[in-house]
């Protein structure tokens, strides 16, 4: 009994081994991929050649004990590894137990660029046979394997205007097929870009370039869905009317994708903001609106926006779609000042698409109101002023005339000639003759000095009689001489 239940044992395991490696040699010699349950929890090594055949499908490799094989037919392989935030690069380990390191990465096997949270790398002629990873790779992590990753966007329409709100999708694919892996979308970026054609036949002529919009597939903003590699946005052409180039660019670190798209004309602003102001009190203001352009079907737009009053009041207002080729509105006549409105625009244009527009505040200036009085009072006003006496007119003297520059520095110069020559006088007779100025200064010294030099000669006894005779009031007292 043991021994026939042995016997069935081994003729089933025979079986099973048979058709086991039966459908392993067709799968190789077919090139078809083995099925992965993903809901299940056994699953089987899956070789990266059949992902790289395959152009169809992307799947990912289960990482068994962080162990992958690589068949003989690979000439190039592109692989991410998705590892715990900020930790290191992994380490990679070839069949024959050599390894490789991020930053020792010889160019003649390939590229490695390692980022805060996964490792793209790139193998050229990788060694054929069982490959490990090493490091803090995630949980239930797979091997992404990279062979055509394309950058896919939405055409933008033909007729755009300054002010429009575009909304855009863009995709990115790895063999024609959305990457379905959630990281790797994380750490992806797609940037959108207008540069002027700098044609001197449009008003964006030498304009700068701008970066209108950074989307992300994360999920925020407009953003439809997080990590289903599609990232969807918004953004507003507040750009200059004119020719422009748009660009897209997304950069994956070890390789990036752009696309450039044919130059597309802006077109202007189509509307026209024009106001009715109040002329009277009680009186409103009538805010109109008008469109300048036939690009647009004007009696499909509806309108909304604030109002901004001068006395710091705010209004929310709509203007709804109407067979007026004028669309009107009314403002409250608070007071003198500036008004803004603000205004957004929603319509289609001439070939049906709808459109969102953001339109440039306007803006208008009611000055203060100049009081008049009535007729009768006026005509009281003029009467009264001819009977009352008029007050004598003040006869407002010139005034003088400023004196001259020159003549005020003649004066000064003067002066200063003149305290010059007083101090050197006073050096030159008191200080240093040791002696007043005026010491033999009297009316006898200046009359002797100005009698004539002719008496100067006379004599000394005939000088001394002229002088005893001029002085007839002094009395010679003195005695004779005894002899």
């Amino acid at each position: 009994m043991h021994t026939a239940r042995l016997i069935r044992l081994k003729l089933t395991l025979f079986i099973f081994l048979t058709c086991f490696f039966s459908k392993s040699f067709a799968v190789m010699t077919a090139g078809t991929v083995p099925a992965v349950d993903l809901a299940s929890k056994q699953t089987r090594p899956l070789s990266i050649l059949h992902l790289i055949e395959n152009p169809k499908h992307i799947k990912g490799i289960k990482l068994i004990d962080n162990r992958f094989r690589i068949d003989h037919y690979v000439d190039e392989i592109v692989m991410i590894f998705f590892r715990k935030q900020g930790s290191s690069p992994v380490i990679l380990i070839r069949p024959d137990g050599s390894k490789l390191y991020a930053p020792t990465m010889p160019p003649a096997e390939g590229e490695w660029y390692d980022d805060y949270s996964y490792d793209m790398i790139r193998l050229k002629n990788p060694m054929v046979g069982p490959w490990q990873a090493v490091g803090k790779i995630e949980e239930n992590s797979k091997i992404m394997v990279i062979s055509n990753i394309e950058l896919q966007v939405d055409p933008l329409p033909e007729l755009l205007f300054s002010g429009e709100t575009i909304k855009l999708n863009a995709r990115l694919t790895n063999n024609g097929e959305l990457i379905d892996y959630g990281n790797f979308s994380d750490v992806v970026s797609l940037d959108v870009t207008f540069t002027s054609t700098n044609n001197n036949q449009y008003e964006n002529f030498g304009a700068d370039t701008v970066n209108v919009a950074r989307f992300k597939d994360d999920g925020q903003g407009f953003d439809e869905k997080r990590k289903d590699s599609v990232f969807t946005g918004e953004f507003k052409l507040e750009l200059i009317p004119g020719e422009w180039l748009t660009s897209f660019f997304l950069d994956l670190g070890l390789f990036n994708r752009e696309i450039t798209f044919d130059p597309i004309v802006l077109e202007k602003n189509p509307f026209i903001f024009d106001v009715d102001k109040a002329v009277e009190d009680g009186q409103q203001h009538l805010f109109k609106i008008s469109s300048e352009s036939d690009l647009i079907d004007f009696k499909s737009f509806v309108f909304s926006g604030d109002i901004y009053y001068p006395n710091g009041e705010t209004e929310k207002f709509a203007i709804s779609a109407s067979e007026d080729d004028v669309k009107t509105m009314e403002l409250f006549n608070y007071s003198d000042g500036i008004y803004k409105i603000k205004v957004s625009a929603f319509g289609k244009n001439k070939s049906g698409r709808d459109m969102m527009m953001s339109i440039p505040e306007y803006e208008f200036n009611i000055a203060p109101a100049v009081s008049t009085l009535p007729e009768e009072l006026i005509d009281l006003e003029q009467s009264l002023a001819e009977t009352l006496p008029k007050e004598p007119e003040v006869v407002v003297e010139p005034e003088p005339e400023p004196t001259p520059a020159w003549q005020v520095i003649s004066i000064i110069l003067g002066i200063f000639i003149f305290i010059c020559l007083i101090a050197f006088l006073l050096f030159k007779f008191v200080i240093f003759n040791d002696k007043p100025l005026f010491k033999d200064f009297s009316i006898k010294n200046l009359i002797r000095k100005k009698a004539p030099a002719k008496e100067m000669e006379l004599p000394d006894n005939e000088h001394m009689d002229k002088l005893s005779t001029d002085n007839d009031d002094i009395i010679d007292l003195s005695l004779p001489d005894e002899t």
